[in-house]
């Protein structure tokens, strides 16, 4: 099968692939205080992004092993679920489950505008060729263009009957793509950031679609759903190939232009990467520990950044292939399920760990540190960025309010937070995690010896 692409965009001569291989690229990109969503290299592979659960984004210089934090941007009020470079500009966009669209000066990496909206999840945004337009997919059923330079909503899509799960725009800037739970797949007409006319439905593919990207050409666009497809449409005709049907949900996927590749991520922990030119699978990888939420190739192609549920991005060589590839994800995670004795510690890893940590540094975690909890008033830890919600408030934590606070939820204890609603119904449960952290939480110098602990 071949799809009709030039060999010059799609082919790396021997010397330039010799050239990339030498590069010293970071393992892992160590910096998050909470699973990774998303990850995008610059064009020219000097910087990435990364956008974490733990409500951030961080620009990274891509030296050392672990890469160097640039910026921490910080702005957004809830984990932050995909990031992408201005084209041309040292600017960035960034979605996230507060509804809002963020714009960055990457400069200085401060926050130009955050585009609020409903509180619905905005899951992708993608970014035009000519670094004037981002288009951000939403969970109230619609995609919206901003023009990023007026920081301004100018285009809305609406029409599926579902969630949108993925944007991009075509190469020529001409079309907005579109992909949603309802299982379509549809190009918009627009100009100047606006909708112009009627969707096409390019593909019912009967799952939910994930996840788009153009390929080079301009006359295809894959695509990966829910039930493991990698395909790739043409858009004149609308003719679909199959790549791969894989077992699980497809997650991500990301193009390397210069190489001709395309790379997929599922929902379990599997990469595949093809050649575009033949549609084979020339590699893949399978890594146990969770899924692919997010791939990036380097600019040659060679390498591959991905992000899952790890605190960091992680680089797998692609090709040439290191013979013996050592696995740098971390199992079990801190908030992972594993063999504890003390209940009350179970369920802190299952619902808090994931977010908070009981020493006094926060870590960069989505929420503040429980250090020293029991007797503090909510919203007094210093330098992390409450909610209005919390600052107002007049609770004092205490076995009785962290009680009611897993039994009613944050949004009936505290209407308003930006905390993720956890409830624990069972009172055995929610007594014994309350006795934990009464004890994990307890300051060094107030614990008893352990003879007087009750």
């Amino acid at each position: 099968m071949r799809f009709g692409l030039l060999a010059t965009v799609l082919l790396l001569s021997v010397a330039t692939q010799a050239t990339a291989n030498d590069v010293a690229w970071p393992e892992r990109l160590v910096g998050h205080g909470g699973p990774v969503k998303a990850v995008a290299v610059a064009s020219d592979g000097s910087t990435a992004l990364t956008a974490s659960f733990d409500y951030s984004v961080i620009y990274w210089k891509l030296d050392g092993a672990s890469g160097q934090v640039a910026a921490r941007l910080i702005g957004h009020n809830a984990g932050v679920n995909d990031v992408a470079f201005v084209t041309g500009q040292e600017k960035a966009v960034s979605v996230a489950d507060d509804g809002a669209l963020a714009i960055w000066n990457l400069k200085d990496g401060t926050l130009d505008a955050l585009l609020e909206d409903t509180g619905d999840k905005v899951i992708d945004v993608a970014v035009d060729e000519a670094g004037r337009y981002a288009a951000a997919a939403r969970w109230d059923g619609t995609a919206r263009i901003y023009d990023i330079a007026a920081m301004r909503e100018t285009g809305r899509a609406e029409g599926h009957d579902g969630n949108v799960n993925a944007v991009a725009f075509s190469l020529d800037g001409a079309s907005l793509f579109t992909a949603s739970y309802d299982g379509t797949i549809r190009s918009w007409p627009i100009a100047d950031g606006r909708i112009t006319g009627e969707a096409r439905v390019l593909h019912s593919n009967g799952w939910g679609v994930n996840v788009l990207a153009p390929l080079p050409g301009a006359s295809l666009l894959a695509f990966g759903s829910l039930d493991g497809m990698v395909g790739v449409i043409e858009l004149q005709s609308g003719r679909m190939s199959e790549l791969k049907k894989a077992e699980h949900p497809i997650l991500s996927l990301d193009v390397s232009k210069r190489a001709g590749l395309l790379a997929a991520g599922t929902a379990n922990g599997e990469i595949f990467v093809f050649d575009i030119e033949t549609g084979t699978m020339v590699e893949d990888y399978h890594d146990s520990y969770g899924p692919i939420w997010g791939l990036s190739f380097v600019p040659e192609g060679d390498r591959l950044y991905r992000a899952g549920l790890d605190d960091f991005a992680i680089g797998w060589q692609v090709a040439p292939r290191e013979q013996f590839e050592k696995n740098q994800s971390e199992y079990p995670r801190r908030f992972e399920a594993r063999d504890v004795s003390d209940p009350g510690e179970a369920e802190f890893l299952r619902k808090c760990s994931v977010c908070h940590t009981l020493t006094p540094e926060d870590q960069n975690r989505a929420g503040p540190t429980l250090y020293g909890l029991f007797g503090r008033r909510a919203g007094t830890v210093e330098g992390y960025a409450y909610s209005e919600a919390l600052v107002r408030s007049d609770i004092v934590w205490d076995a009785d309010t962290v009680s009611q606070l897993f039994d009613d939820g944050p949004d009936v204890v505290t209407p308003g937070t930006k905390m993720p609603v956890q409830r624990l119904k069972s009172v055995e449960r929610r007594d014994a995690l309350v006795r934990y952290l009464r004890d994990a939480t307890r300051p060094k110098s107030t614990i008893p010896p352990p003879g007087e602990r009750g």
